[in-house]
């Protein structure tokens, strides 16, 4: 008889238990690479790249003509002018070097600092919708970690229909493996 109850009183505790936990997924990426914020920062992304593009060309144009100088520069002339030609030219190949390395991590920088606000955004939201459905647990099966999940409890399209955004197709890594189980 206290076996019975002990199994009785086990499979009550794990149904409430069972019944408290309430699990879904969502493609966070999905949802953040379609939102318009997105869109707007790869456009500032894209405009700051080709303005310090613009610069660096200028600084290769400014190299070759010094080059195209030195070129010019008569072999029987004095070796000193040769040599501030020469010296010029590293001069100036070290600061495109330096400019380069400094153009790509203001641009990395600045993608990362307008990325924030975007992800916050989307946590919010992906938030939000877990709470209106009651959902105490969310797994993002866009980091890779899911492997099986079941379709049915995805909150991806109802995130993005609150954020406004129009629902696409899932990308590949969004849908469930082919060994996932049905409810």
């Amino acid at each position: 008889m206290k076996k019975q109850l002990l199994i009785l009183l086990a499979s009550a505790c794990f149904s409430i238990a069972n019944a408290q936990m309430k699990m879904a997924t969502v493609n966070s990426s999905d949802i953040v690479m379609n939102m318009p914020e997105t869109k707007s920062l790869q456009a500032k992304v894209r405009e700051k790249s080709e303005e310090l593009s613009k610069q660096l060309d200028g600084m290769y144009k400014q190299y070759e003509a010094k080059m195209a100088e030195l070129k010019g520069v008569n072999p029987q002339k004095m070796d000193a002018i040769q040599e501030a030609k020469v010296a010029e030219l590293q001069d100036l190949q070290k600061r495109i070097e330096k400019f380069q390395e400094s153009a790509q991590k203001e641009v990395q920088q600045m993608e990362q600092t307008l990325t924030v606000p975007i992800l916050e955004k989307a946590k919010k939201m992906i938030e939000q919708v877990a709470t209106e459905k009651g959902y105490s647990h969310v797994f993002d099966v866009s980091a890779g970690g899911m492997i099986v999940f079941p379709t049915g409890d995805d909150i991806t399209n109802a995130t993005k229909t609150k954020m406004g955004i129009s629902l696409t197709p899932a990308t590949p890594s969004a849908t469930p493996a082919a060994t996932s189980p049905k409810k």
